[in-house]
This record gives C-alpha cells, sequence and structure tokens, in this order.
C-alpha cells in the first residue's frame, strides 16, 4: 500500500520556489489548490473542495498533478489567445542537461522581454510593466533523452506591438525576420496552417487561416507574432551581426513551432498534456520533485498587481 499523509508535505523545485501540499487518504475529497506568490516563492493552498472524479490513478499522484495544472492556469488571466512556440535544440550534444536547458529557457525569456523593453533589468524575476505578456515554460524530454522547451505566452498587446514599431531596434528586428525571412520563403514553407497540423488537427481544414501564408497576414495578427517570436529567439547571423537569438536553439516552418490557441478548451487540454503522467509517478516522487514545469522563470503569480 502506498504510504499516506495527511499534514503539509513541502517539495522543493528550482529557483527558491517552493510548493506546499497535503497528501490524503485516496477516499477523502480533494480541495482546489491557491497559489500565493510573495518572495520569490509560490505556495499551493487548498480550501475548496472539488468532485472526487479526480481520484489518484494507481501509482501517479493525481493530487500533484492537478496542483501543478491549477498553478499554471490559476496564473493565467485570460484563457483565449495564448501563444504555444515549441523550440528543440540544433545539435544531439546540446540539450542533455537540465541546468543547461534551465539557463537557455532563462536567455529566451530575457530576449523576449529585451525585444520590447531592452533595459529593463529584472527580467528574471519580474515583468517590466503588469500588463507584459505572462509566460510559462516547460521543458520536456524526447525519447532519447534530449530536452525540448515548450512556452505558453499571453497575447502581445497591440499598443505592445505598436511601441514596438516605434522603436529602431525592433523595427530592424522585425524587418528582417518578418519580411526578409518568413514572407520571403516559398508558398509551401509560410503555410500559416502546415501540413503537419493539418495531419494532427483535421478541424484545421475549417480554420480561418487555412491555406494562407504569413504574408498575407496583417502584421498585428497574433499567428504572424507568434511566429516573429518563434524564430526571433533561433535568430543568429554571425555575418551580419545578428546575435539576437540562441545558435544553439532550432525550428522548421514546416513544424508545429508556434500556434495561437484560440479557445480556452485548447489551453486546459494543452496544459493537461504538458503535465503527463510520467512526470507524477510516486515512486519518482519519494526521490525528486516534478521539473517539467520550469518555475524559475514562468509568471506563476495571478496577482495584477505584481510586474
Amino acid at each position: 500500500m502506498d504510504e499516506q499523509f495527511n499534514y503539509p508535505h513541502e517539495v522543493h523545485i528550482h529557483g527558491g520556489v517552493h510548493i506546499h501540499y497535503y497528501k490524503e487518504s485516496p477516499t477523502h475529497e480533494h480541495q482546489k489548490v491557491h497559489v500565493q506568490k510573495k518572495e520569490n516563492q509560490v505556495h499551493v493552498h487548498r480550501d475548496e473542495h472539488v468532485s472526487n472524479s479526480t481520484k489518484n490513478t494507481r501509482g501517479i499522484d493525481k493530487r500533484l498533478k492537478d496542483s501543478y495544472k491549477e498553478i499554471m492556469l490559476k496564473s493565467m488571466s485570460i484563457k483565449e489567445g495564448l501563444y504555444f512556440i515549441t523550440w528543440t535544440y540544433a545539435k544531439k550534444v546540446w540539450g542533455r542537461h537540465y541546468d543547461e536547458v534551465e539557463k537557455d529557457i532563462g536567455q529566451i525569456r530575457k530576449r523576449i522581454i529585451h525585444l520590447f523593453y531592452q533595459n529593463f533589468k529584472d527580467w528574471k524575476d519580474n515583468r517590466p510593466t503588469k500588463d507584459f505578456p505572462r509566460m510559462w515554460f516547460v521543458i520536456e524530454p524526447h525519447a532519447d533523452g534530449q530536452y525540448h522547451i515548450h512556452l505558453i505566452m499571453e497575447p502581445v498587446d497591440p499598443d505592445l506591438l505598436a511601441r514596438g514599431f516605434h522603436n529602431q531596434r525592433f523595427q530592424l528586428i522585425w524587418n528582417r525576420i518578418v519580411r526578409q525571412k518568413i514572407c520571403k520563403r516559398d508558398t509551401k514553407d509560410q503555410q500559416v496552417i502546415t501540413s503537419k497540423m493539418l495531419e494532427k488537427h483535421p478541424e484545421y481544414n475549417y480554420h480561418h487561416h487555412y491555406q494562407k501564408t504569413f504574408s498575407q497576414l496583417n502584421r498585428y495578427d497574433h499567428w504572424l507574432i507568434a511566429r516573429f517570436i518563434c524564430e526571433y529567439i533561433t535568430h543568429n547571423n554571425k555575418r551580419n551581426g545578428e546575435h539576437w537569438g540562441l545558435n544553439r536553439l532550432t525550428n522548421s516552418p514546416n513544424n508545429i513551432n508556434s500556434k495561437v490557441m484560440e479557445r480556452e478548451e485548447e489551453v486546459i487540454n494543452k496544459i493537461d498534456y504538458l503535465n503527463k503522467d510520467k512526470n507524477f509517478k510516486k515512486h519518482h516522487l519519494k526521490h525528486q520533485a516534478p521539473s517539467h514545469l520550469c518555475f524559475k522563470y514562468s509568471d506563476l503569480s495571478n496577482n495584477d498587481n505584481e510586474p
């Protein structure tokens, strides 16, 4: 029989973040979690009852899995129109150590913030303004042990994008990546809805961007902005002095590297997908807390008064 607890148990996560949760008897009702961020700590409290439909799956700490999902959902001020972006590593020898990947995530966060606020120094722990898009990072291993990086990001507000277009550096980066790179590709390589997306999600045959190319989109279209951010992070042209992105990371126009999750249901399903059962196996949790959610660089506070 699995060991059971009815007292608070603290799990230490990366970056000085702690999760407090309760392991209870499977016969007890489970409780919702509330996230409170203070001095770079995240505390998970349960004080509302939910149904017994969240019972533990055999060998999986379902309560802890639900807590992680709730942490992400509670910290989201909106649940529609979020960007989902994925980066892989360009060489098989890269991205094989967690600390290495976490460091790269820090650089991704820094570069996205500095794209709009170049001189903002507190990028590790804060956003430059309370309405700057929140970001959530997930680290996931391939079957061969190499990691890849997922980003869920709130949409860029039109006012923030307009602010960028009035900045000479932002204009240079946008023109180089969007006009000279993305929109100069052959039609088949700049499809908004790719063939691989259609294979996996046939409903995209009815999407309003079906058979459209990025060059046909308005510059305020979120599908174009998500693709821009995706390629900005991998753009590193030494010959032209364009050291904007990380040359260790890569993507392909034909893969599902960037998209917009337009419905709340899609966001919830994606969060469920990212919190896979394998991350919550009880025999693993005896030795190590789940590390797929990058607490160190994710915006897990739901307090709009805190940047």
